[in-house]
């Protein structure tokens, strides 16, 4: 599998190779010059950040504009002044170019002897074996494929360092329980995916009714329907495409090694843009299911934020009790205010109404019926179309 120096040259390079057209999409010309004298406005420049960022690993990612010669100084109660789509280029090739030089000069240096220990753990990490519904593969992405109507648990010793496809998978429950490099989700529908930590970027296409939740740098969506996402992500989540009533709400679950398997990958706790998603591009004129005849085009429809009231936390069971536990004991992003305040009301309505019914004199016939009746409750809730795929954390009826 290539290491991550291998990716970050190829990441670079076709960046390199690509980044003129970039530029000229953001660019606007010049009033009276005509389209070859573009420029770029700090707000355009800003969303080249999905690209490209300045800094080390692991520290705070600081706007794209302040790492730059012309825009770093601006007055933040005036709008800077664009600057030529030209300079930008110029100087975002020099930079690219130093990257590159940087990583080849690391790769020689292992290549005479320094190797580097994580790089020999990737490599361990690719021999795992992999059981049935996981492909196997020597280079690329490890493939889940056509899992359905049953659950499946994936751990770090599976997976860790490498990237991973969930493809085509329905009305299952799927834990991918690693350190990831990348992870994308294809054409699933009825299912909920929980993604461990993901160090570069999760991408979600062409689904239907998924739940998400996943802590990751970056989040991009693509052609999906009514699907949920519970999200701990560094940067705003991107959503391109044709996507129709999208939810996004923050991070609402942990397993003990979750805080662990952040740190190796870099996703920090302290910066959570859930609510912050970016729609980019335009419904496409052609679809006429979803763009009809006679309509102008529109701006691709975001994702509204759950309501708080509706807002569970999500439990993952403990199926390997006799391994290691780690340190993680609660969900490591902060839950804003209103989900912190709706959720300790729910549960205090919920203790009131296990008190009242413990508090309630039944003869025992009573409390069979009452019984019963909770338990067909129960499983009308759970074989309900939006709540099957949900373990909440209240456990309501412990009588």
């Amino acid at each position: 599998m290539p290491s991550q120096a291998d990716d970050e040259a190829h990441q670079l390079s076709y960046l390199q190779k690509h980044l003129a057209n970039i530029i000229s999409l953001l660019g606007e010309p010049v009033e009276g010059e005509g389209e070859e004298s573009l420029v770029l406005s700090m707000e355009a420049f800003e969303h080249l950040g999905f690209l490209v960022q300045f800094g080390d690993k692991g520290s705070d990612v600081s706007p794209l504009s302040q790492a730059t010669p012309f825009f770093a100084n601006s007055d933040p109660d005036m709008p800077a002044v664009p600057v030529p789509a030209s300079q930008v280029h110029d100087w975002l090739l020099q930079n690219i170019a130093s990257a590159l030089e940087s990583i080849t000069e690391r790769v020689s240096g292992k290549e005479n002897g320094l190797s580097n220990a994580a790089d020999q753990d990737d490599a361990m990490s690719d021999a795992c074996a992999v059981p049935n519904k996981v492909a196997p593969s020597g280079r690329g992405p490890c493939l889940i494929k056509g899992v359905s109507k049953t659950s499946l648990v994936k751990q770090a010793s599976d997976l860790r360092g490498r990237s991973v496809k969930v493809v085509n998978c329905h009305d299952s429950v799927i834990y991918l329980l690693a350190p990831l490099r990348y992870a994308t989700v294809h054409r699933c529908s009825d299912t909920t995916i929980v993604v461990g930590a993901v160090g570069k970027a999760l991408r979600v296409e062409h689904c239907e009714r998924v739940h998400v939740i996943a802590a990751s740098k970056r989040v991009c969506i693509a052609n999906c329907r009514e699907c949920v996402f519970f999200l701990g992500v560094n940067q705003r989540p991107l959503i391109v495409g044709d996507n129709h009533k999208l939810q996004v709400a923050p991070y609402n679950t942990y397993y003990s090694h979750l805080g662990k398997h952040m740190s190796e990958v870099g996703v920090e706790a302290t910066i959570n843009k859930w609510d912050k998603p970016l729609a980019l591009g335009a419904v496409d004129p052609h679809d006429s299911l979803s763009h009809p005849a006679g309509v102008a085009d529109a701006q691709a429809e975001s994702a509204a934020c759950v309501d708080p009231d509706q807002f569970i936390n999500f439990l993952i069971p403990n199926w390997f009790s006799s391994e290691e536990i780690g340190s993680t004991k609660d969900n490591p992003f902060p839950l804003p205010d209103p989900y912190m305040a709706a959720q300790q009301r729910n549960l205090k309505n919920l203790e009131e109404t296990r008190r009242s019914l413990r508090e309630t004199p039944l003869e025992e016939n009573r409390k069979k019926e009452l019984s019963t009746a909770l338990h067909v409750y129960f499983k009308d809730w759970l074989y309900d179309k939006n709540s099957r795929n949900q373990i909440p954390t209240q456990r309501l009826w412990a009588l």
